[in-house]
């Protein structure tokens, strides 16, 4: 080697040494040491590598069959800039990164159950010290996601930045930019026009305010700027509220982990006709309720649907879709990556077609579309790259471990994102809770719908309530849910293991619960009666019918009409397995009609005083069931209707609900 070549290396060796240590994690290349950072020392190793001759694999960095110069280029390259990330399977890739004077980074990587300790770990290792490069760390973070080589279900991409006070050092870490406003300008144009893999980037910035700040203004200009909308800037005032932020903006992400795909066959129809299919539940028939459709103009000649707009979700199957066959007079489309902006799940039963008739100006439903003809919607769940950037600036001191407690939450919480919300599973049994947000309503009737015999006196006074968010069943429990807990099915009508469980006390549903609850380790429970009353409304949701989820009881219930009156030899008396009929505007189904529910509270009167999340009387004889049953008449199916049992007593139209 000539003394020149050997002269570069040693300063080459000393200036990297000088300009400070850029952590990078393990398994990644250039990680020559396998020490879990790419530094200085992996420079050093490829040195002395070349000055022995070795011939360690280990240093040939770039992969070229040899160890020289351009191996130590790859290396400066890495330490700079950062190493590709080359991802290759599906599922939650998650990077993080601590700034205060410097960079600790843990590289994009995938986040599962034998992953999950090695970031923990690495929130672990975490210290603070003086500085603050903020921005520096944004830039980086945003640099690190359009290197990543995306898996094709990309869904979501995400930047986290916690902050506890102003940036401090970033314009020493580029030459771009002359003030600190324009370095928050530029990322904040990066975040709203970058796209990765077409995927635009959720940016949320949280920042706990610092006693120390005297620009309060430009604190809150950066959590504007490092965040994509101005829902996302959080300014907050507790390590607490740091926490309950960073598992909110987690379960944003987790509710968007799945996508659909929506097939349907419908007849084809003239050139230029327009087209809507309506996938939310229509009332009164009158389409322009609806708030989720695809419309698009049919072409003859193609076969396809084009000018297609998207209303209430997105797609990725574009503006225009052809025909995947054509059998007969029959088309079918495919609508790929479906997403409902309600977070929600498309039900097949509510989707509908409709034609534009010019010369009456108006929809016009179709006749020959069936809902039911149509194949299963397949769910398919996505890809996400999120990257967490934690202030560990010394500033944090006793509020640093409570930091560290949230980044590891939020990894535990991300390491359940390829599952389905409110989904659990026992024994091989799964079932659905849904979340329901909180809010205020009116309980109960007045008096004019008593006195017009509409309503009962017990369900007088109305009066207001307010409910904090729970989550409730989706689906009264069925006897395969009950058998899979319990070993035992109880019920009088059997055949089906999806029909609700039955012939169960309020005393057996305790046992249930707690057996539940030991398989879980969750705690569920049944629902009070003022939860099941604004849950069967609809929540904040609410359309203000008389049943559940319509006015017209046939559509959600089963009830006197259709499962008693047709008498014991008909195959449609008794109970019927849930979610065969409409849900309400929350997605529960069978909460008017199929059987009673139990309700946890005693059964007592009403009062007018406002209430907060109210358990009923404190002692009682009887317990609450609410929601009627297969036997009810209308007027004992309405979602105000008050009914009550001995918590011993059992019968065929008797079952449960579970809230949590």
């Amino acid at each position: 080697m000539r003394l020149t070549t050997l002269f570069s290396l040693i300063l080459l060796s000393t200036v990297m040494a000088l300009a400070g240590p850029r952590h990078y994690s393990s398994n990644i290349p250039g990680d020559v040491n396998a020490d879990g950072d790419v530094n200085i020392a992996d420079i050093n190793m490829v040195i002395n590598d070349i000055l022995k001759g070795t011939g360690n694999t280990m240093c040939d960095v770039n992969e070229d069959g040899d160890i020289n110069i351009g191996d130590i280029n790859m290396l400066i390259k890495i330490i700079l800039e950062g190493p590709d990330i080359h991802i290759t399977d599906n599922g939650m890739y998650m990077g993080i990164i601590g700034y205060n004077q410097t960079l600790s980074t843990k590289e994009l990587s995938l986040l599962d159950t034998t992953t999950v300790t090695g970031f923990n770990d690495f929130v672990e290792s975490l210290n603070t010290q003086p500085g603050r490069l903020l921005y520096y760390s944004v830039d980086k973070a945003l640099d690190a996601l359009n290197a990543a080589n995306c898996p094709t279900n990309l869904q979501n991409v995400a930047v986290i930045t916690f902050t506890k006070g102003l940036d401090q050092g970033s314009l020493m870490m580029t030459d771009k930019y002359d003030t600190e406003s324009e370095y928050a300008a530029a990322l904040n144009s990066r975040i709203t026009n970058e796209r990765v893999y077409g995927r635009p980037i959720k940016a949320f910035s949280v920042g706990l305010l610092n006693d120390n700040i005297v620009d309060e203004t430009q604190f809150r200009n950066n959590l504007y700027a490092l965040s994509s909308d101005s829902t996302k800037a959080m300014e907050v005032n507790t390590m607490a509220e740091v926490n309950n932020r960073f598992q909110a903006i987690a379960d944003d992400l987790v509710s968007r982990n799945m996508s659909e795909t929506l097939t349907l066959i419908f007849p084809g129809v003239g050139t230029g006709t327009r087209i809507r299919f309506t996938l939310d539940e229509i009332y009164n028939n009158n389409v322009e309720n609806s708030q989720v459709y695809i419309e698009g103009t049919f072409s003859l000649k193609t076969r396809s649907l084009t000018d297609i707009t998207y209303h209430g979700l997105t797609c990725t199957a574009g503006d225009s879709v052809a025909a995947t066959s054509v059998d007969g007079m029959f088309v079918t489309l495919v609508f790929d990556g479906i997403q409902l902006d309600s977070e929600e799940r498309i039900m097949k039963d509510q989707i509908r077609e409709w034609y534009w008739v010019e010369d009456q100006n108006n929809w016009e439903a179709s006749t020959e579309f069936s809902a039911s003809q149509l194949p299963e919607i397949e769910s398919t769940y996505s890809s996400a790259l999120v990257m967490l950037l934690l202030d560990c600036s010394s500033v944090l001191d006793q509020d640093f471990a409570d930091l560290k407690n949230a980044a590891n939450a939020f990894i535990e919480r991300m390491e359940n994102y390829n599952t389905i919300p409110g989904l659990f599973t026992v024994n091989g049994v799964s079932f659905q809770m849904v979340a329901v947000d909180g809010g205020t309503f009116e309980m109960g009737v007045d008096s004019a719908a008593v006195e017009a015999g509409l309503a009962n006196a017990d369900e007088l006074p109305k009066h207001t309530v307010d409910i904090a968010s729970f989550s409730i069943g989706q689906t009264e429990v069925t006897q395969e849910l009950w058998t899979a807990v319990m070993n035992n099915n109880p019920s009088g009508f059997t055949g089906d293991p999806q029909r609700p469980v039955e012939q169960v006390s309020w005393e057996d549903c305790q046992e249930f619960i707690a057996r539940l609850n030991a398989l879980t380790g969750k705690n569920f429970r049944l629902p009070t009666e003022a939860e099941w009353e604004y849950a069967a409304r609809g929540g904040s949701k609410s359309r203000g019918t008389i049943y559940a989820g319509s006015d017209e009881i046939s559509d959600v219930a089963w009830y006197y009409g259709n499962s008693y009156a047709v008498g014991a030899d008909n195959p449609n008396y008794g109970t019927h397995p849930v979610s065969t009929k409409h849900g309400n505007e929350l997605g529960l189904y069978d909460m008017s009609g199929n059987v009673f529910e139990w309700c946890n509270d005693w059964y007592g009167p009403y009062n007018e005083e406002a209430q907060a999340n109210p358990t009923g009387p404190e002692s009682g004889l009887r317990r609450v069931t609410r929601g009627g049953s297969w036997f009810s008449v209308d007027r004992d199916s309405r979602v105000t209707y008050r009914n009550y049992e001995a918590p011993s007593s059992r019968s065929y139209s008797l079952g449960l609900r579970l809230a949590l």
